[in-house]
């Protein structure tokens, strides 16, 4: 019986391997997905420029805040390890505080965006029973849709003030598992990041005209996301 027993373990986990691998999601398969995705802001950005007032160094500075929302997309797999992916969310807002000389200033902005980003993936087989990892390449558009000045911002600025944000192309990638607990349903997470870069202007109304501000951000998003899979 002790002979058997290899034999057995091994029938065993050909047999486990092999439910597991008619649960992954076949060519021609379609799944949707909701989810959470919190968006890890790293940002960067040079000095305000620009306007009449003098700051001492390291100058007005902002950064950007975290944001959680909730994730959703589509994937279709279009060949055996390949699959193409959209992914989507509910705009998600970003507190936008002062940094540098004005880092004691508190939010002095807030800025609402849309980031759709395609992916084209490449699954890694199975690693484990059920646990299929990938990585994919992508672009990534950022429309920036809500821009608005806080009370704060007004007042440091000098008067009521108008915020501007270009929109951003940029490369997009990420890496990720999928738990394929049927051939219907799977529980999937992932780590993406986007080149995503926007040049922000302000302009404040005050009695002597226009003054206008302006510099370059470049957010450098790390989006983590765990969702679940409705495949058909």
């Amino acid at each position: 019986m002790k002979k058997n027993i290899p034999l057995i373990l091994a029938a065993s986990l050909m047999a486990l391997a092999g439910a597991a691998r008619a649960e992954e999601p076949a060519v021609g398969t379609h799944t949707v997905y909701v989810g959470l995705a919190h968006i890890d802001v790293n940002s960067k950005a040079a000095p305000l420029a620009g306007g009449s007032k003098q700051f001492p160094d390291p100058g007005p500075q902002i950064r950007v805040g975290n944001a959680t929302t909730v994730g959703f997309g589509y994937t279709y797999r279009f060949a055996e390890r390949w699959s193409g992916e959209i992914v989507l969310g509910v705009p998600p807002s970003h507190k936008i505080y002062g940094n540098g000389v004005l880092a004691n200033a508190g939010q002095i902005a807030v800025v609402r965006q849309m980031p759709p980003t395609v992916f084209v993936n490449y699954h890694l087989g199975e690693w484990l029973p059920k646990f299929h990892p990938f990585v994919g390449l992508g672009v990534n558009y950022t429309y920036f849709e809500k821009k608005r000045s806080t009370p704060t911002g007004d007042a440091i600025s000098g008067g009521p003030t108008r915020i501007t944000l270009t929109n951003s192309w940029g490369a997009a990638a990420h890496a990720g598992f999928t738990v394929q607990y049927s051939k219907n349903w799977s529980l999937t997470g992932t780590a993406a990041y986007a080149d995503v870069r926007s040049t922000m202007r302000s302009y404040t109304t005050t009695k002597d005209g226009v003054e206008e501000l302006h510099t370059k951000i470049n957010f450098r998003p790390i989006v983590y996301t765990m969702s679940l899979g409705y495949s058909f």
